[in-house]
């Protein structure tokens, strides 16, 4: 980790709170209705007459944000990239590099005045942003034609000075970095063609270029566990400390082929009930703990997921058969105009799972080409799917796994047919993506 040290970040742009404390007072008329602010109405995408889910779970209620407005938008720039990744899909796909055209960049820009709740813009998708030779006049057109925050996904490896100076220059508000290892060996292994050192000057560079030209501008880094570097995360705070990023994402991988099945680090996870809560299992409400030698042990116990537990009120746990791409108002256009509800439905693919080839067919309820995204949006179709996947019926497919069904997601035993979401890994909070 000498290297690290040598590339100390001694300039940082100070990052906006990622939780900011919100409290005020709201009422209940005489009539029994209550009313919200503005802001909070606005971030819930709560437009006169819209519909919002209220939920009751673990004695806790919540009011979630409206399904059917729009507040982020992925843009995938290209499907080609200028690495290869040992966790990359193209070790198992055929389909050909395609890039994002400026006509199309230009009706999505013209389209976002539609969309009063959209909150952000990320540039992402199963390929490496930067290859695209448009990608700085990309983020310019966008930031001119929305007030969204403009955010963009990349290995770091295209990231010069002059690509950094143009990205700002057009008006990029966040940018991801994909780290799968904080030292050189583990980080050059994974990411074949990548060099560790090279990464983190660039990402240097593009801060300290930020904080030269006083531009608004926060850096995040995500990370793919496998068993080959779960121990990278011990100098984890080293390399945040390097980069000045603000954030860091965690994610398992995801397993195109059997190989990357055997590299995961969440088996139990997923058949079984670790890190999720059970309104059938005892509750158990914790207090802040010291986690040392004393402590870690009977920790690691409950954990294991035995029980229900809390931090006072709080669940200790993640959310399963839950799709964060619906419930927080998601939707992704494909390079070529296609327009799907959620990464994991954006192209044809194949993963596995309990050692068995699963074929993803991708589900496109609409075509840029052929209709505006707001009538797409707002289609019946879309809609529907929306409301189906927030009760997120669908047979278990995580837990139980081994029949036919697992095969495609054509169709469960619970019934349910095309797109089928049981054995989705980003709903079992297995997978997940900035």
């Amino acid at each position: 980790m000498k290297n690290l040290k040598d590339l100390k970040v001694e300039n940082k742009i100070p990052a906006e709170p990622q939780n900011n404390l919100y409290k005020v007072e709201v009422k209940v008329d005489k009539a029994g209705r209550l009313s919200l602010p503005p802001e909070i109405l606005a971030q819930l995408g709560a437009a006169p007459g819209a519909s919002l889910h209220l939920v009751k779970e673990f004695g806790q209620v919540r009011l979630e944000p409206n399904l059917h407005a729009l507040r982020r938008l992925y843009l995938e720039p290209t499907t080609a990239c200028n690495l290869s990744c040992q966790t990359c899909i193209r070790h198992t796909w055929s389909e050909a590099p395609g890039f994002i055209s400026r006509e199309l960049v230009k009706k999505v820009s013209s389209e976002l005045k539609d969309f009063p709740f959209l909150q952000s813009i990320m540039l992402a998708g199963f390929g490496e942003p930067l290859v695209h030779r448009d990608i700085a006049w990309i983020v310019e057109r966008l930031k001119t034609a929305s007030s969204a925050s403009i955010e963009l996904t990349t290995n770091g490896t295209l990231l010069d000075e002059t690509m950094a100076g143009s990205l700002l220059e057009a008006g990029l508000d966040r940018l991801w970095v994909s780290f799968d290892g904080s030292s050189e060996t583990s980080f050059n292994d994974i990411r074949r063609g990548a060099s560790f050192n090279l990464v983190l000057r660039n990402v240097q560079r593009v801060r300290d270029l930020a904080v030269a030209q006083n531009k608004p501008f926060s850096l995040g880094i995500s990370f793919v566990i496998m068993r080959e570097n779960i121990n990278e995360l011990k100098n984890i705070e080293k390399l945040i400390e390097a980069t000045g990023a603000d954030s860091l994402l965690l994610t398992n991988v995801l397993p195109y082929t059997e190989d990357m099945e055997r590299q995961m680090v969440c088996p139990l996870a997923l058949t079984g009930e670790t890190f999720t809560g059970s309104s059938g299992k005892p509750k158990i409400s914790l207090p802040r703990l010291d986690i040392n030698y004393l402590t870690q042990e009977p920790i690691f116990h409950l954990l294991r997921g035995y029980e229900s537990l809390f931090l006072i009120d709080r669940p200790i746990s993640a959310p399963s058969r839950y799709c964060r791409f619906i419930n927080e108002g998601m939707s992704f256009i494909r390079w070529d105009g296609q327009v799907a509800p959620c990464l994991a439905l954006l192209h044809n693919h194949t993963t596995y799972l309990y050692g068995l080839e699963r074929k993803i067919r991708a589900y496109l309820p609409g075509d840029l080409n052929l209709q505006s995204l707001s009538v797409i949006w707002s289609s019946q179709e879309y809609d529907d799917f929306r409301e189906k996947v927030f009760l997120f019926d669908y047979s278990p497919c995580h837990i139980c796994g081994g029949c036919s069904y697992l095969e495609k997601n054509e169709e469960d035993c619970a019934g349910n047919t095309f797109p089928v979401c049981g054995g989705c890994l980003w709903a079992q909070s297995v997978i997940q993506c900035p």
